[in-house]
């Protein structure tokens, strides 16, 4: 490929470059690390099989697993946020894990952040138990917008899920929305103070509630991230942002722009994770088919 001056691309250019960038940082073992010649992870393999679409899948049909949940990494510990991404990866690319997706999508149907009281720090129902990021843990919007969303692909897919655990996602979601819509991390507000919204976990949610666009939530939710979506200037949000804002088919043509403008800082810092986030976003060929409810 002919060099490119990364100072001054376009959107075409862009996908050349970040396709050359993730292709040629793939790992022997056929995953993705978060840079190069790290560890293959479960996160950036997935954005990157996603982003690429036409590369062999092994990595992720043979990825190591115990008891129907996938390790974060070889040898690590499960990650429930990423084994949803993962899901809906497999789904996407219409593979069966060695393990069968259907011990897959039992084992994250049975984890469940732990309940709390809340003893009057914050104004939300911690009771409800949605998706930690690791076990025995509290719940995250994170991890339970990535498992939500896997689950009613798999709906969507023919396959029998418990209406219960995505019941219960959606109950989390909706009480952990910001009063000026979006979601923060975690809480929404604590002893008292109203919490800020961020945009990747905004987009994460909307994408997991697509289907419930009427929800006054949803509709809050949508506003703020058009209104704060070139706020936070780096390729993951911008990218997040952008694909969530394409599926509910709202104007992202300023977000595309900006995401152009932060690819040469991405490549400088060499994050593959955000790489592949920005190759997926950027590509319109895809019609965002596996994260789109159809």
């Amino acid at each position: 490929m002919a060099a490119i001056d990364t100072r001054q691309l376009d959107a075409v250019q862009a996908i050349s470059v970040l396709r050359e960038r993730v292709t040629s940082t793939r790992n022997a073992d056929g995953g993705w690390g978060y840079h190069a010649g790290k560890t293959s992870r479960l996160e950036p393999t997935c954005w990157s099989l996603l982003a690429l679409g036409d590369v062999s899948s092994d990595a992720l049909r043979q990825w190591p697993s115990t008891g129907g949940l996938l390790l974060e990494r070889r040898e690590g510990e499960p990650n429930f946020g990423f084994h949803g991404l993962a899901l809906l990866t497999l789904l996407d690319r219409r593979i069966e894990h060695q393990a069968g997706n259907a011990a897959l999508v039992a084992g994250i149907q049975r984890v469940k952040g732990i309940a709390i009281t809340n003893r009057g720090t914050a104004r939300q129902n911690s009771q409800i138990q949605a998706w930690p990021w690791i076990d025995h843990t509290f719940s995250w919007v994170e991890p339970t917008a990535y498992c939500l969303l896997a689950l009613k692909q798999v709906e969507r897919s023919g396959k029998s899920v418990d209406a219960s655990r995505i019941a219960d996602a959606e109950a989390m979601m909706f009480d952990r929305c910001g009063v000026q819509g979006g979601w923060n991390y975690g809480n929404s507000n604590m002893l008292g103070q109203e919490l800020a919204s961020y945009v990747p976990t905004t987009a994460l949610g909307l994408l997991a509630l697509q289907d419930r666009s009427s929800h006054d939530a949803v509709r809050r939710s949508l506003d703020y991230l058009e209104r704060e979506a070139l706020s936070e200037r780096s390729s993951l949000a911008l990218s997040l942002a952008m694909i969530a804002l394409r599926v509910f088919k709202r104007p992202v043509d300023a977000i595309s722009a900006a995401l152009v403008q932060q690819i040469p800082t991405t490549l400088t810092l060499g994050n593959l994770h955000a790489a592949a986030l920005a190759l997926y976003a950027l590509r319109t060929d895809h019609a965002d088919a596996a994260l789109v409810l159809q």
